[in-house]
Order: C-alpha cells, then structure tokens, then sequence
C-alpha cells in the first residue's frame, strides 16, 4: 500500500485535494530538532518503499524517538499514519488516533485533516460524521487549507453538521484567499453558479472554474461542460409554496402508518430529487415497488427506479420505515461523469394513507461513502397481489391516454384555478426531456394533446399549473398502437 505520510484522504474528489495539501505543510520542521531532519525525511522514505537500506522497524523507532523526545509535530502525524495504513507496525486505529490528535495540538494542523478522513470514509474506525466535522473544524481554526476545505465540504452537504451553504462558500472563498486551492475554486465556483450561499453570480462563477480548469482540476472542467447549473428546475417549480401532491422543496416526513399491511402490495409513482439543502427540485425518476410479506414485520420485493431493477429485503417497524437489508442500485450522477453511481438502500420514512404513500427514500453512495441528496417518494398502489386497483386512482388528477403510446397521446387532467400550464416529461435518469406551454387554462377539466420526439422507455409526465403539479407515468414505446 503506498501511503502520504503529509495528507491522506480516500474520496474521489479529496483525492485531488490531498494534492494541494501536499505542498502546504513544510511548516513541520520549525520545532528544536535533535534528530537531524534528513534521518527524518529518509525515515518517511523507507515507509513510502522509497528507499529501502534501511528497515521499516528502523524508521518506527526513529520518529517515535523524534515524537517523544522532540515533540516534533510531522513525525507524530507520520506515525499517526504508519498505524492507520499498518505501514512498518501493526494497524492499530487507536494508536493513529491518538497520533494524529497529539500531532494537531502541538501545530501541525493539516494532522487535523488525516484524523477527519479516517472518520469521514470509516479508514480503521467506525464512519462517524460528527467527529470528522469536528476534526475538519479544528484544523480550519488552526490555519489549514484543506480543513477550511473539508469543513466547508462537510456543511455543504450537512455531513455531521447542520447543512449551511453560506457558511461553507465563506470558507471555501477564505481558503482559495490564502492559495489558490483548486477544489475550493471549484466548490465556490459552484456556488456561485447555483445560488447557494451565495448571489447566484454566472460571471464569478466561470472565473472560479476556469481558473480550477486551468490548473487541471477535473471536476471544474466537466462543470464547464455542462449549459445549466444543478437546480435550473427549482426556477420552473417556482417558489409559491409546497402542494400536497408535488412539493417544490423536500417535505418533512413523519413515519405514520395505522395497518403495516397496506404497505403491501404493487405500487406505481415517482422521485423526486433535491439539493443539499432540500429547497431546489433537481429531477424526476419514474419509479415502481412490488412489496411482498416476507414473515412478521419483514417485506421483500423489487423495485424498478430508473431502469434499475432492484431487489431487495426489509423489515418493516410499526410507524411505518423500511430498514433495508439488502438492495442497491445504480443511478446516474452529475457529478460522476461516464459511470453509474452505485448507492445501498439504507431506509424508507413512509406515511401512509388508503392506497397512497408518501415518503422519504434514503441512499448512500457506495463509491464516495456518504448519504445521497434528499428523495421524496410518491407511491399509488395499483394491486394487492392478485385484486387490481382500478388505474384512473393511480393518480385522480391525471391521465394519459392511449399510455403506452407511439407518436402522440391525450392528457386529461383538471385544474383547481385558472392559471398558466406547462408540460414537461422527465426520462428514467431525472433529466427533462420535453416541455412545452399550454398557456393560460381555466379552472376545471382539460385535455391536451402532446406529441414528445423522445425515444422509445418509460418517463414522468409533469404538468404545473399554478401551485399544482399533476404527475402519471407513461411510456413510449414505437409499436403501440
């Protein structure tokens, strides 16, 4: 295992930040040194397999005789890390903990970030957010870059912290203040580009990702590629409130559910995808679940979300959450370009109501070891394993008609107030794929006929009007007659 001894860090995206560290920490040799800092450097290079005349049991024992004899700050973070990786001792997660600690309060502050990577990806101890913000933390109010980095990263995603855009975009814009730190240009840059935490601000937004794009940072270079920001559908939403049906920011949910057996069943509906901050509605999935008893208080079934069929195992409590015991499930992610994202089922907030569900779905990413964005789940049931529910009850506001279709098909829909429509359909993968005005419609029934160039699969159909969003599921396929 090749190992930093300055930085570690186990994530995609702070792979690239331990880079940066990397030219920040020279600042280790300022202690009054007994043991010549060559013997120190090349002790780290026999640990990195640099050099190899000498034992790795010989570097141990010379930086812990610099640790303790010197209280020299860089030798107690290389020995902090040398037990997390196992690199010339035994691993001992309690011994790197404890390393590191002692490295940051005696001023070497980027230790701060090792200790925080060990808790964030779980590297030899159990994940635990909370201490990793509070690692991150500490080094950012000791002067290090990247915990200014880390931490903002931690409260843009509320990992371990309330979520707080304002607070991580301060950060991110003090640490690229002191260097020019590529991933804080990028995370400032996005930013800006969305509006969070910040005046959305197009111009200040390209200067940070060109220049992060200029110093070969990846992810500012795929951002540059992209014609919209993330939550270019919080504006079609709107801001005037939430509806029932189709919140236009993640609702809070309660577990309510009065029989578990009306979780039971086939069900038919849509996610809804949000931000960070669950304010901004990023896209749509077409989704199903067949939900079958699997012993008392178990379930089991598949459920098809974004063309992923996913089987998967539950228990179910008696307010109304599926715990997962197996199920995950590959989604496109924009920020992990070419490539799916594979994410663990971890559990369902469900509120139940006749043969309605309303929910929160909880995923967590397998490739960056973290939990997903908000997902608010809608479900109709459309049979109880054999009883068939009549279709126009899966969704009572909307229906399309022939569905499947070939070239064209009828919405009929009704409207509680006059107001403006509009049409937009979403494909498996949350992206909009149609749109189209119907302009200002009267209060009651309508049908409107939409004939959408898509390819042949399964979409949300979407129509807001006014405060309310109506939505069915369709499907386009070329033989249908």
């Amino acid at each position: 295992m090749k190992t930093d001894f300055r930085c570690i860090n186990m994530s995609k995206l702070s792979i690239l930040v331990m880079a940066c560290a990397l030219s920040l920490g020279t600042t280790c040799m300022q202690a009054s040194v007994k043991i010549p800092p060559e013997d120190i450097k090349h002790a780290v290079r026999i640990l990195k397999n640099i050099d190899t005349d000498q034992s790795k049991d010989w570097a141990i024992s010379l930086l812990r005789k610099a640790a303790d004899n010197d209280t020299l700050a860089y030798a107690m973070n290389t020995l902090g890390l040398a037990y997390m990786a196992g690199a010339g001792v035994e691993q001992d997660s309690a011994q790197a903990v404890a390393w590191l600690e002692k490295a940051g309060a005696h001023g070497y502050s980027e230790a701060y970030h090792n200790l925080g990577m060990m808790y964030k990806d779980g590297g030899g101890v159990a994940q635990n957010f909370a201490k990793a913000y509070d690692a991150f933390r500490r080094g950012a109010e000791n002067g290090s870059v990247v915990c200014k980095y880390d931490e903002g990263f931690m409260l843009y995603k509320g990992l371990g912290c309330g979520q707080d855009y304002i607070r991580a975009a301060r950060l991110f814009d003090d640490a690229i203040s002191k260097i020019e730190h590529t991933p804080s240009m990028y995370m400032l840059g996005l930013c800006y580009r969305n509006g969070y935490g910040v005046p959305r601000d197009s111009a200040r937004a390209g200067q940070l990702l060109d220049r992060a794009a200029m110093l070969s940072f990846g992810p500012a270079m795929e951002e540059l590629r992209r014609s919209r920001p993330e939550n270019y559908l919080g504006e079609m939403y709107g801001e005037d409130g939430v509806d029932a049906e189709a919140p236009a920011q993640m609702p809070e949910i309660s577990a309510e559910v009065n029989d578990t057996s009306l979780i039971y069943g086939m069900h038919s509906g849509f996610i809804v995808m949000y931000d960070w901050s669950g304010k901004f509605v990023l896209g749509e999935k077409p989704v199903t679940m067949d939900i079958r008893r699997a012993g008392e208080g178990k379930a089991a079934g598949r459920m098809i979300l974004a063309g992923d069929t996913v089987a998967f195992k539950a228990d179910i409590t008696a307010d109304g959450r599926l715990l997962f015991s197996k199920g995950n499930v590959r989604l496109n992610e924009r920020y992990n370009i070419g490539q799916k994202t594979n994410y663990r089922m971890d559990n369902a907030v469900l509120d139940v109501w006749k043969d309605k569900i309303f929910g929160r779905l909880n995923l967590y990413s397998l490739n960056l070891k973290e939990p997903e964005r908000p997902m608010y789940i809608e479900l109709s049931r459309i049979s109880m394993h054999g009883n068939s529910v009549d279709a126009d009850q899966r969704f009572t506001h909307i229906h399309a008609t022939p569905n499947p279709f070939r070239h064209e098909f009828t919405a009929t829909f009704e409207l509680q107030e006059q107001c403006n429509a509009q049409v937009r359909i979403f494909d498996q993968a949350g992206r909009m794929v149609y749109t189209r005005s119907l302009g200002t419609m009267s209060a009651g029934k309508h049908d409107a006929a939409i004939a959408p160039q898509i390819k042949d699969g399964t979409y949300v159909l979407n129509i807001k009007a006014g405060k309310q969003i109506l939505r069915a599921i369709i499907v386009k396929k070329g033989d249908a007659l």
